[in-house]
């Protein structure tokens, strides 16, 4: 039987549980392939985008309509984060990321200043970024 044929015999509207295995899938990709999330997250993600995509697998009809959703969507998000890199290098925008020493980032506006005038601008005072202790959130009643 030919694969590409039965999807033909797939319901013309996606049921519940494949709308929430493939957002879930989606999401839990996004989250492993950026740096949005420390390593050990990504690791998490990326297992939890594994379980999703196995599970897609059973919850389509034929199952090789699940496998070739996980495929497509791997390959738009590759496809938009090549074209957003692509399009930033084109723009210039990839050069202008901010300077980072000692994690503070030096703002523009002193390295644009000391290019100007060949001497060195005092740079505002650093200091590490303290945080309160964190606290409960207030009760809403």
């Amino acid at each position: 039987m030919n694969p590409f044929a039965a999807l033909d015999h797939q319901p013309a509207a996606l049921q519940p549980a494949q709308l929430l295995l493939m957002g879930v899938f989606l999401t839990a990709y996004l989250a492993a392939v950026t740096s949005l999330l420390e390593p050990r997250g990504r690791m998490r993600a990326a297992g939890i985008a594994a379980l999703a995509g196995i599970g897609m697998g059973f919850v389509f009809t034929p199952w090789t309509l699940g496998a070739l959703l996980a495929a497509g969507s791997v390959g738009a998000v590759g496809v938009f984060i090549g074209l957003s890199w692509v399009l930033s290098r084109a723009l210039g925008v990839h050069d202008r990321a901010p300077v980072v020493e000692d994690g503070i980032a030096v703002p523009d506006e002193v390295e644009a200043a000391e290019a100007e005038s060949g001497a060195a601008v005092p740079a505002p005072a650093r200091s590490a970024p303290r945080f309160n202790a964190p606290t409960a959130p207030a009760p809403l009643i």
